[in-house]
């Protein structure tokens, strides 16, 4: 396992406080580039490109780019107030097993975190080298 020193982590996060700059980072033989940009009027996000594009099937298709790179959410299918009607119906083995069998996983090559971008590249590659900043 070959990962990056906590000084170009550092490196590597000051650069990304700043808007028109990108880090491209060799994870696994990939090529990863990470860039601020603004996700909407007070928001601002990293997003992750791989070998230079974030390409619309790695959304919807389980491959080996969405594993690695994009953000996973996992979210109820039922709302908190659906939740707590059924508290009222249900027991409390049958609520379990709903609650596990009604989720669902979406994928985002956006992050709003460094540092949970940062541990997720960590967990899923083995090879993390600094390219460019």
């Amino acid at each position: 396992m070959l990962l990056m020193k906590s000084e170009e982590w550092k490196k590597v996060e000051v650069k990304l406080e700043s808007f028109y700059t990108s880090v491209k980072l060799d994870c696994d033989g990939y090529e990863v580039t990470l860039k601020l940009e603004r996700m909407g009027q007070f928001k601002n996000v990293i997003a992750v490109y791989v070998n230079g594009s974030i390409k619309g099937k790695w959304y919807l298709e389980d491959c080996e780019e969405r594993r690695r790179f994009f953000k996973p959410t996992t979210r109820s299918m039922f709302s908190q107030k659906d939740k707590k009607e059924a508290y009222k119906k249900l027991s409390k083995k049958l609520l379990k097993e709903m609650e596990e069998r009604f989720k669902y996983t979406t994928y985002q090559p956006y992050w709003t975190s460094f540092k949970s971008l940062k541990s997720h590249l960590i967990k899923n590659n083995n090879v993390i080298e600094l390219i460019a900043s």
